[in-house]
């Protein structure tokens, strides 16, 4: 019987060896570079407008085919997993070492991509020093594996069997809310991935309950709500 770890590592690997495995990419030189956006220049200067998975423009090029194949990824060495096991004192989630082993050392997956080993290696390490009083429980326990930019990342639970999700989004929480920026999700890794792969996994975002006045993590509801073109008037 195949596992939900098992079918969620093959969509995944689809997506790789197609060469369509990043949610920010470069369209061709010089084409679709009027109007607004985000852009970015070609090392002989030419403009490239950068898309976002997830937007109508993204899936508008994607369709037409504006979008080269990304280049082969180079996995991680086995001797590098173990070493990053040694260090945490606890397994990687199978899934995320497969995909360590299997098909890239981080740079693919959502935002700007699963973080290479060492990395992720580091950033857990210096969060033992570095995350307030109020997290310190946690420090151990979640692994840092994708970051979407402006502080905010994803984490997983490497001590929790069912593999949580937690997120940090420091943006929004005013003085006094640090502390809440660090927050649990209801799905676990093995969603988190298929989710990306499916196009519909969003940017963890801290939001303030309008009932309880508490900071918390956004509902599914809550932020494809945000995204309709109508809320954002």
């Amino acid at each position: 019987m195949i596992s939900e770890d098992d079918r969620v590592f093959e969509a995944v690997r689809t997506r790789v060896d197609s060469g369509d495995y990043r949610d920010e990419r470069f369209g061709p030189p010089d084409v679709d570079t009027v109007g607004g956006g985000a852009f970015t220049y070609t090392p002989d200067g030419r403009l490239q407008r950068v898309y976002l998975r997830g937007k109508p423009e993204y899936t508008a090029a994607h369709t037409a085919g504006l979008f080269e194949p990304l280049p082969p990824l180079t996995p991680a060495l086995g001797a590098a997993v173990e070493e990053c096991e040694a260090r945490l004192g606890h397994a990687l989630p199978s899934l995320l070492r497969r995909c360590y082993l299997e098909l890239g050392d981080g740079g693919f997956g959502p935002a700007y991509g699963l973080e290479p080993l060492r990395l992720t290696l580091r950033d857990y390490e210096e969060q033992q020093q570095s995350w307030p009083e109020a997290w310190r429980p946690m420090a151990r326990a979640l692994l840092p594996i994708c970051n979407w930019g402006c502080g905010i990342a994803s984490y997983v639970d490497i001590t929790d069997p069912s593999l949580r999700m937690w997120a940090i989004d420091p943006n929004p929480a005013p003085v006094g809310h640090h502390q809440d920026s660090l927050f649990p999700q209801h799905f676990s890794m093995a969603e988190w991935m298929r989710r990306w792969v499916e196009g519909t996994l969003r940017q963890p975002w801290l939001l303030q309950d309008q009932k309880t006045g508490r900071w918390r993590g956004a509902t599914d509801a809550e932020t494809n709500s945000a995204l309709e073109p109508s809320s954002r008037r």
